[in-house]
């Protein structure tokens, strides 16, 4: 595709929704990538036992992982104009909408940070809802 097509296209609402949110996911992905700095792991999931904090970190890598192959299908469909289906939106704003209840369920909501993060969680679930609108619509 030329620079001019690229260019029109990124201009769409369902175009401009795809990038959005596969940017949005790849944020996350460096977000987790850092948790071993920002949590200083290993040493600080030690208390929890060598199960868990083996666990913890396996699961945290494969989650980077998803956010990176999920938010660069949705950046490289932005990019391409290769509409994916709109289930894919779905799945996202449903992963985003579920963290977001999981939030104050798991973590003290006394924390601005957890009030703060809940709010950016939120704010993806609402922006894969209405990729999935237009992608649909």
């Amino acid at each position: 595709m030329n620079n001019l097509n690229t260019a029109t296209a990124l201009l769409q609402p369902e175009t401009t929704y795809l990038l959005v949110c596969g940017l949005y996911n790849l944020g996350f992905a460096v977000f987790h990538m850092a948790f071993w700095a920002l949590f200083r792991w290993p040493a600080g999931l030690r208390p929890s036992g060598a199960i868990n904090a083996a666990i913890t970190q396996t699961l945290n890598i494969v989650l980077t992982y998803c956010f990176l192959m999920y938010g660069g299908a949705l950046t490289w469909s932005a990019l391409s104009s290769n509409q994916p289906h709109p289930f894919l939106l779905v799945a996202g704003a449903g992963f985003w909408l579920l963290r977001s209840t999981l939030q104050p369920l798991l973590f003290s909501m006394r924390d601005r940070r957890s009030v703060g993060i809940t709010i950016i969680f939120l704010v993806g679930f609402a922006m894969h809802a209405a990729g999935t609108m237009f992608l649909a619509g």
